[in-house]
């Protein structure tokens, strides 16, 4: 999985004038880079399906993910991470991912978190590189698991040598995880930060069953056809009854 070379094999050089603004007005570079990278995120939600970002409230520079894992050794997986961008971004260096708390992965320390990213990325490219295509590494290397390059040997060696133990232990960082899903700690007092409310059924239940029965539904009436909330005829929003 490379992500050295995306977009453009040629190095981008800034003149001196450039050079000069850029840094005289860094901050507010690096505001409206911050912006577009998350705007950019819009394009990319179907390859980006089941993996949510939110920048933290008090920090620009820090976001918080939560990916959903729906197949391969991580299925049925919630797990936290988050992201920490550097100060000078976009002329910096690969944003950090760290998994809260860490997972059983190759590519994951098991004790800090920390992602290993170098190996994929090399050095981040400005103009080449964006937050995206990081989720994207994020996403790939859970499904598929490359076990080059890795910052946790014993995961490694599992996944090479022993894979039913390698899916044992994978099945109870599942599992703890999910029990420390709404765990707190020094970012959960944040307005952004990604949480879940407890299980009502009374909210949750009903909205539930509507959703399932609309699935069914959908499903023997509407074969082949589009799905839409507008009556025939109408320009008028939710106007259709069925």
């Amino acid at each position: 999985m490379e992500f050295r070379n995306i977009a453009s094999t040629e190095a981008h050089f800034l003149d001196k004038d450039t050079q000069e603004v850029m840094s005289k007005y860094q901050p507010v570079f690096m505001e409206y880079s911050i912006l577009a990278e998350y705007n950019a995120l819009r394009d990319q939600s179907k390859i980006l399906q089941d993996v949510y970002v939110m920048p933290s409230s008090k920090d620009p520079l820090h976001w918080f993910g939560l990916i959903f894992l729906r197949s391969g050794c991580y299925a049925g997986a919630v797990f936290r991470f988050n992201i920490f961008i550097g100060k000078n971004f976009p002329q910096t260096d690969i944003p950090n991912i760290v998994f809260a708390p860490p997972i059983f992965h190759p590519k994951v320390d098991p004790v800090s978190g920390y992602m290993e990213t170098r190996s994929s990325f090399g050095k981040w490219q400005v103009g080449v590189h964006h937050v995206w295509h990081l989720l994207l590494y994020i996403k790939k290397s859970l499904l598929v698991i490359d076990n080059r390059d890795s910052v946790n040997q014993v995961a490694a060696d599992l996944f090479t040598h022993d894979r039913s133990e390698f899916q044992a232990r994978a099945t109870e960082c599942i599992m703890e995880c999910k029990e420390r899903l709404n765990d707190s700690n020094q970012y959960s007092s944040d307005p952004h930060y990604l949480r879940f409310s407890p299980y009502n059924p009374n909210i949750h239940g009903t909205f539930r069953k509507a959703v399932l029965a609309n699935a069914k539904s959908s499903g023997s009436t509407t074969a082949g056809k589009s799905l839409s909330w507008v009556k025939p005829g109408s320009l008028q929003p939710c106007s259709s009854q069925d």
